[in-house]
């Protein structure tokens, strides 16, 4: 198949989102200078401190500081950092394969007008990469079913059919263009929900979703892990996901779906 666009690995800049001294950060840097396709990278974080500093110097990262912390400003922050016309943020404790940016640049080329590209991956716990795919990526697995459909992810039905039963694309593999994000990338109010609260305004736009098969992140589970703490912390998680619901269905479709969607945080 013929290429449509001509992006290289270095019209990508990976932000690493640092936080206070996370023990996998190292780790996560390495896996990126590890591709087989090197892109941009730098730190974004608003807890500076030796740690990250030495590490930057280690890899010669530029480090940028956001002045005003909070996790939704910090992501905001960071998307604004890079000057270049693709941008994904990195978790600090995520590991990549190292064909990560190599396939998602070849899937970004090879498809019309694309908005976002994001990835297939599997947990990894206690520092190990699962050897089977967990109950709640199978699911998203399932959820995914559509984007066997040659050109649907082209289509808003497809983009949104994708999102009818909660949020299957998982952030930390998510590469945006740029010229295609909204001036309000992740929203306030939105604390354990800001990505998907994004992917379902992207998929309003036209454009493609692109989607890579292949297992290219490896997504660190445990305490510290964002999601987890956000689950775990979070009051307003339900009320954020039912808002999202109903915009695909009517209310009492969306507390039907919200007694058996709720019970996904049983996995984290």
């Amino acid at each position: 198949m013929k290429a449509i666009n001509n992006y290289t690995a270095k019209d990508l800049t990976l932000v690493i989102t640092a936080y206070k001294e996370c023990p996998y950060l190292e780790e996560c840097i390495q896996s990126v200078l590890k591709q087989t396709s090197v892109p941009n990278l730098m730190i974004s974080t608003s807890t500076p401190n030796d740690y990250i500093s030495g590490l930057a110097e280690k890899y010669s990262l530029q480090v940028r500081v956001n002045p005003t912390g909070g996790q939704v400003k910090d992501y905001n922050f960071a998307m604004h950092q890079p000057d270049t016309p693709l941008v994904m943020l990195m978790h600090q404790d995520e590991v990549i394969a190292p064909a990560f940016v190599e396939q998602s640049i070849y899937e970004l080329n090879h498809c019309k007008d694309p908005i976002i590209s994001f990835t297939n991956y599997i947990e990894m716990h206690n520092d190990v990469v699962d050897k089977k795919a967990s109950s709640i990526v199978k699911i998203k697995r399932i959820m995914l079913w559509p984007l066997s459909i040659p050109g649907v992810m082209r289509h808003g039905h497809g983009k949104r059919a994708i999102q009818l039963l909660g949020n299957p694309i998982t952030h930390p593999t998510v590469i945006c263009v740029m010229k295609k994000m909204p001036e309000e990338l992740f929203v306030e109010r939105f604390k354990a929900s800001m990505d998907w609260d994004l992917w379902e305004r992207l998929s309003r736009l036209k454009g493609s979703f692109v989607y890579s098969k292949k297992v290219l992140l490896y997504h660190r589970m445990n305490d510290d892990n964002q999601t987890s703490k956000l689950f775990k912390t979070t009051n307003s998680r339900y009320e954020e996901e039912s808002e999202i619901f109903n915009r695909f269905w009517p209310k009492w479709i969306t507390k039907l779906i919200m007694k058996f969607y709720s019970k996904a945080a049983n996995y984290y």
